[in-house]
């Protein structure tokens, strides 16, 4: 490929050339960046060091070891991660070198090396420890490493526990003789690997893992401990409730005692800090510190000597910035779907830790796109599921303009991260649960809401045609737009989500009827009177999106003299778990209202009973709720209510929730192999939202006349669907995500808005 041949107009990174392969785009994207970024290029050492350069990177400061001996050579190499995980033989920086070497006619040097050296090949599918004999080899040299590397110059597999032996050698035969460190690294970690599954597997029996924690482990759970203890670097994905904690404790507690590691750094939420510290300190000897406070004090705490360091995301994250960093053997990331966006602060500053050992935690690594779970993955293989590139082209099906619209070979997804990630569902272990009945039950909504909703419906209706008429919004309009969207979601559930005065609503009084009915709010006179005293009344969890409606629900079991704890963003974290004790300890508090800020990590099997005030639009989220109850330690049957607006968005969420369902499980559960967003193939992420919005037609005046649509309307409809399938993947984001990730969709929307 020369760079005669790159177009003059930009390169798209999502479509590629009709008449470009798939690798020979890759490589062109990468002499693009080249041409264009600002690097500068210098030679190591043209008499001791000829071909080897060094490449600067103005925009990171970065600087990269980069080898370069002609635009195909196989000896080409680069430290950057791009290199090694594209198996391109090239990346940005060595295409740097390329272009320096021909504007300042250096020689390229092609010729073999007369030293012999060791490196590590990423050019296959498989990293290959490979051997280059050099120029100047002796035929006693050539004869020893034939020893130890077959035909094709790679290392025999028996032959890595008895690297250190040709090592000597070869040191012996000739001193020019070289071995990279990503070589022996990678030599050094797969002879480990050895050890440890010779460990597991020879000593480490059913009594013997008995022996681990002050606990016994379910046999579902031993197997995860070797699974993880063999692997080193690990996935475990088992379902909400099945005890992923209990596993990690007792996997790093393995290694530990068999001096694989020395100490552990658990990053999690905040809110799942002292809960960490109490099960460390409750199943094991060991001692555990968290590292909070103020950044002086979380630098103090750093220094403790404690085998288990734990720290939430958002204090690692400010002092990686600080510059700052916690070091270890192994990384405990807990709730690890927080990191699924590469580009939060979040995500890059956890990318920046190294760890021999790595276990994550999530029982939803998949809530959405297909490429979160690659961007979990990377966390614990860079090179399993890569290049990114061939992952997209593979799995993922595209339409003309580069997005999403369905997957494809899920089944082989799995097959792939079957090395690296272990997954369980309730069903599959031989784990008695009781039982969990889901019910939906529809509320009618009052008309003053019904009005607001159909208003709202409207109003995202016209703003469509707007953009389809002018093909412009203006900043204002396209907040509005957004935001009449997540307004319609609130209305179904009180006007007063919207002013905080109006009180229209029928999901309060619903959810007290409920209450009423397993007899949370009958007290102790009415129960006595009743003859109701040997049936202790159900606890009840209640969860809600929306802070403005839990609070309507709080001013309602005030008002019926109902003790609850209630947990919400504004909680400060050190109290959220002290709530979740006193609903656990005291029986006269009969209610755990909460946001979503409770829905990840806490243990409420004390309750049996949960109320869902609104449906989430991702299906993990409504999960995580459920999960907080249906887990380990559950004695009764769980009964899961959900409150649904008839006839509303909200209930036709409900179909739009299948597809992600079928996604999580087509990866994870074993489902199916190939998902769609419509029965087309070709239909767009929230096809039903776009036929609700289509359908407010039939609620305008003039179209319940007999008067045929107008041309001009006839386009407005239409617009509608083009509009609605650009902005969905963005919309997702929005009214599900934090903060962060809520802006980012902002910001997308009002791209696709300007196009």
């Amino acid at each position: 490929m020369k760079y005669a041949d790159l177009p003059k107009d930009e390169l798209s990174h999502l479509v590629k050339p009709r008449d470009k392969s798939l690798e020979e785009w890759q490589v062109m994207l990468r002499m693009q960046q080249a041409r264009r970024e600002e690097m500068d290029v210098e030679c190591v050492s043209e008499r001791y060091s000829p071909g080897e350069y060094r490449v600067s990177s103005k925009a990171s400061g970065r600087v990269y070891k980069v080898v370069f001996r002609g635009a195909k050579s196989p000896w080409n190499y680069c430290d950057c991660m791009d290199f090694k995980t594209s198996q391109l033989g090239t990346c940005k920086h060595v295409e740097a070198a390329r272009l320096w070497i021909a504007d300042h006619h250096k020689r390229i040097h092609w010729d073999l090396p007369a030293y012999t050296s060791v490196y590590l090949s990423y050019r296959g599918n498989v990293r290959e420890v490979k051997i280059r004999i050099g120029s100047a080899a002796t035929k006693e040299f050539r004869l020893m490493a034939a020893k130890f590397f077959n035909e094709l110059d790679t290392l025999r597999p028996e032959a890595f526990e008895k690297f250190g032996e040709f090592m000597q050698q070869a040191k012996a035969l000739s001193e020019d003789f070289r071995c990279y460190q990503d070589a022996l690294d990678y030599i050094l970690e797969q002879r480990e690997s050895i050890a440890r599954r010779k460990v597991v597997d020879e000593t480490y029996t059913d009594t013997l893992l008995d022996t681990l924690l002050r606990t016994t482990l379910y046999p579902y759970q031993k197997e995860g401990v070797r699974f993880a203890a063999t692997a080193g670097r690990a996935i475990l994905a088992d379902e909400m409730g099945l005890g992923k904690t209990v596993q990690a404790i007792a996997t790093a507690e393995l290694l530990m005692r068999e001096s694989f590691i020395t100490n552990v750094l658990i990053l999690c939420p905040a809110t799942l800090k002292q809960q960490w510290k109490r099960e460390i300190e409750r199943f094991t000897e060991r001692s555990a510190v968290v590292v909070d406070g103020s950044p002086e004090r979380r630098r103090e705490l750093a220094q403790a000597e404690a085998e288990f360091k734990i720290q939430s995301y958002n204090a690692f994250t400010d002092d990686v910035k600080a510059g700052h960093m916690l070091q270890c053997d192994m990384l405990i990331l807990d709730e690890v779907q927080r990191l699924k966006n590469w580009n939060t602060q979040m995500a890059k500053a956890v990318r920046q830790l190294t760890s021999r050992y790595a276990l994550i935690l999530s029982g939803t690594p998949l809530e959405n796109r297909l490429e979160e779970l690659y961007s979990i993955v990377e966390l614990v293989d860079q090179f399993i599921l890569a290049p990114y590139y061939l992952f997209r082209d593979r799995y993922i099906i595209t339409d003309a303009d580069g997005r999403t619209v369905g997957y494809q070979s899920l089944g082989e997804v799995r097959q792939r991260l079957s090395a690296i990630m272990l997954r369980r569902s309730k069903k599959d272990v031989e784990l008695q649960l009781p039982p969990r009945i889901d019910k939906n039950l529809f509320v009618p909504m009052t008309p003053q809401q019904m009005a607001a909703h159909q208003e709202l419906r409207l109003n995202a209706a016209r703003l469509v045609s707007k953009w389809h008429r002018q093909h412009f919004l203006s900043e204002i309009d396209r907040r509005t737009l957004l935001l009449t969207l997540q307004q319609m979601r609130m209305t179904c559930d009180s006007l007063f989500l919207l002013d905080e005065h109006s009180r229209f609503d029928t999901k309060v009084e619903e959810t007290m009827n409920i209450l009423n009915e397993c007899g949370v709010t009958i007290d102790g006179e009415a129960a006595a009177a009743a003859g109701d005293l040997s049936q202790t009344p159900p606890k009840v969890v209640i969860f809600s999106q929306w802070e403005r409606m839990t609070r309507l629900v709080a001013q309602e079991l005030e008002r019926s003299g109902v003790e609850y704890v209630y947990i919400h963003g504004d909680i400060p974290v050190n109290q959220r778990q002290q709530r979740v004790d006193t609903f656990h300890s005291d029986p006269s508090v009969r209610v755990f209202l909460s946001t979503d800020a409770g829905s990840a990590g806490l243990n409420l099997q004390v309750a049996n009973i949960i109320i869902n005030l609104d449906l989430p639009w991702n299906p993990a989220i409504m999960e995580q709720r459920i999960g907080r109850l249906h887990r380990i330690g559950q004695q009764r049957g769980v009964e899961v209510i959900n409150l649904i607006a008839a006839g509303t968005i909200e209930d036709d969420m409900r179909s739009r929730l299948r597809f992600k369902t079928s996604l999580f499980e087509g990866v994870l559960d074993g489902g199916e192999d190939a998902v769609f967003l419509g029965s087309d193939k070709f239909d767009s992420l929230l096809s039903d939202l776009e036929q609700y919005i289509d359908d407010e037609a039939a609620t305008e005046p003039r179209r319940q006349t007999n008067t045929p649509p107008q041309p001009e309307q006839q386009t407005e409809q239409q617009s509608g669907n083009a509009i609605i399938k650009q902005f969905a993947t963005a919309l997702e984001a929005l009214l599900t995500a934090d903060e962060a990730t809520r802006a980012q969709a902002a910001s997308m929307i009002q791209h696709i808005f300007q196009r």
